[in-house]
């Protein structure tokens, strides 16, 4: 399709290691939503809740990102301060799952209630990937969606990573984002316009630990209510 920029005209680091089957370039791909499940913080201390999706290309290379759909105060946004006002901002995850929703289903996510589903996590002692189950959406499973990749490139200290990152979701038919109107200035084109090969995050390298000691905690996550 004349909306997908080819490969050729991204230049990928040849001495970068990825997984055989993972996506390896910034790009626009025709994808099948392979996986929709919820799953919680893992700080006993947050309220957090993330939504996982993994897509598939037609040339079997794949993807998987965490989105965030309730912080960790358990809310759906998070509130900035410019000029001296407040104002309350949506989680850019949960932006970006919503999109998804209403090409895929035509409805947004707290439409739908979370019923179970399946989804593969690799075991490091067995070395297999194994099935597990969780609360999720699999109505999105088998799902045909455009879906723009953007490449990380992680710095933390001498150590680096490079991962795909699912940034937005469009039409296959039109090459519209969700919600867009029809013009001569796509958001699909300009985003394949502007996208860079990699885009670069720099971590401090965490502290030594070294002979300190750490508390164990045996208090449960809150639970909550879908969409409140």
């Amino acid at each position: 399709m004349a909306w997908i920029k080819k490969a050729t005209d991204v230049e990928v680091s040849k001495e970068l290691e990825y997984s055989s089957s993972r996506i390896t370039t910034t790009n626009a791909y025709d994808c099948t939503v392979t996986e929709a499940y919820l799953q919680e913080g893992k700080d006993a201390d947050s309220k957090s809740v993330s939504l996982a999706i993994s897509i598939k290309t037609q040339d079997g290379e794949d993807a998987k990102t965490f989105f965030t759909v309730f912080g960790r105060d358990g809310n759906t946004y998070f509130t900035s301060t410019t000029g001296g006002k407040t104002v309350k901002k949506q989680h850019f995850g949960l932006s970006i799952v919503n999109s998804l929703f209403k090409i895929a289903l035509g409805k947004e996510i707290f439409d739908c209630e979370p019923t179970q589903t399946t989804y593969q996590k690799w075991n490091n002692d067995d070395k297999t990937m194994e099935t597990l189950e969780a609360d999720g959406f699999p109505e999105l499973v088998g799902a045909k969606v455009g879906v723009c990749i953007q490449m990380i490139r992680k710095i933390k200290g001498k150590d680096s990573s490079e991962y795909p990152e699912i940034v937005h979701f469009f039409d296959l038919e039109t090459g519209l984002f969700a919600d867009e109107e029809p013009s001569d200035k796509r958001k699909l084109d300009r985003w394949l316009a502007s996208a860079k090969d990699f885009k670069v995050i720099e971590e401090q390298a965490p502290k030594s630990a070294f002979g300190k000691k750490e508390e164990a905690t045996t208090e449960a996550p809150v639970k909550k209510r879908w969409g409140k």
